[in-house]
């Protein structure tokens, strides 16, 4: 008989975290020994097929004016109806306080996984939204993080995060994980400089077509910006205020949002790829980039100082040196090629589909498999 087991994210699609779910939930089906549920506020509409069953929290739409703690009475009751054998957690929030109090109180083992590096800071993602939703959110997070079973990290730094501020150790440094490329890699095209995130403040965009106008002197060089905006009503004047940046940059074409096999394509064909995050946990991105011999280069993010370290990318911290690095790589084809020789034989040794499998490892060691 397969025991229940739970997943639970604020999304079922998205970003970089829901990726590395998917990855997860392949391994666990495979196993065939987990009857998997996905629990989400927001799941993907389209038609299409899963290897788990989706369960919807709090009905989908807006996310309520408090934020993830207004789901706390819907996402206790899906919990106690399913009555899994083990929570599996990822991205820091409300959820993780409700998923850490039903495994207390259920006598089950919850595992959170860090997504971000302020899930384990002492200040937030995103200081701007309502004052009273952003303290919910936090209280609710440090009562998860020092109550979980436990604590998967994606990084170093994120287990030193964790030991300073919630006196404790990560069970487990996992980063994470891609497939091989399977696209054709053809750089035979214009060179071609890429962005890629959702369009979010502190994912810093501007900074991106800021990039794009100091360069315009490099003449058939394409900027190409991908990522979704926010919807109405989130950082509106912010958003008008980007939207006329990337207008006022000739040599930069927005595309919108993509999915991942879509942005995979793009990688195949482009050179450079420029992270311009204030703060992240392990950018996706960067890897999906070392796989498809992409050059990285990077504002603030350097996670566990790898960039600089194994020099398979460009760390720049600040945006005079970010254009020089990228003008560098643009004209300098032998540069270019020295960073994505290292950078891919960096990804294929730590960031293979070897690490899905000691994630999966631990949460039957942790007791996820059928009794």
């Amino acid at each position: 008989m397969s025991a229940p087991l739970c997943i639970v994210n604020p999304y079922e699609h998205g970003g970089g975290a829901e990726y590395q779910i998917s990855l997860l939930i392949d391994a666990l089906v495979q196993a065939e020994r987990y009857d998997i549920y996905y629990l989400a506020r927001f799941a993907d509409e389209r038609e299409r097929t899963r290897n788990y069953r989706i369960v919807r929290i709090g009905g989908g739409g807006k996310i309520p004016r408090l934020g993830y703690s207004m789901d706390a009475a819907a996402l206790y009751r899906a919990l106690s109806k399913i009555r899994p054998r083990l929570i599996y957690q990822r991205v820091g929030g409300a959820y993780t306080g409700i998923c850490a109090f039903y495994a207390r109180r259920h006598g089950i083992p919850l595992i959170w996984h860090v997504a971000h590096d302020t899930d384990v800071a002492r200040r937030s993602l995103d200081p701007g939204r309502n004052f009273l939703r952003v303290r919910l959110e936090k209280w609710a997070l440090n009562f998860g993080v020092r109550r979980a079973d436990c604590v998967v990290v994606q990084t170093q730094h994120q287990a030193r995060l964790l030991e300073k501020n919630f006196a404790r150790t990560a069970d487990a440094v996992i980063p994470n994980f891609h497939p091989a490329p399977r696209e054709l890699l053809d750089k035979s095209g214009a060179v071609t400089v890429v962005w890629i995130a959702n369009l979010k403040p502190w994912k810093q965009p501007e900074v991106f077509a800021r990039l794009a106008r100091s360069l315009r002197d490099c003449h058939g060089v394409n900027f190409v910006m991908v990522g979704a905006a926010a919807g109405a009503g989130a950082n509106q004047a912010w958003q008008q205020s980007l939207m006329t940046d990337i207008a006022a940059a000739p040599n930069l074409e927005y595309v919108g949002p993509k999915s991942h096999s879509e942005v995979n394509e793009l990688l195949a064909r482009a050179h450079i790829f420029v992270n311009t995050s204030a703060h992240e946990g392990f950018p996706n991105t960067f890897i999906q980039a070392w796989l498809r011999d992409v050059a990285v280069v990077s504002l603030n993010v350097d996670p566990d100082g790898v960039l600089d370290g194994k020099q398979v990318g460009i760390i720049a911290h600040s945006e005079p040196a970010l254009s020089q690095s990228v003008r560098r790589l643009i004209e300098d084809a032998g540069a270019r090629a020295a960073f994505v020789r290292r950078a891919r034989e960096h990804a294929l040794l730590h960031h293979s589909l070897r690490n899905v499998q000691d994630l999966t490892r631990l949460i039957v060691s942790r007791g996820g498999s059928a009794g």
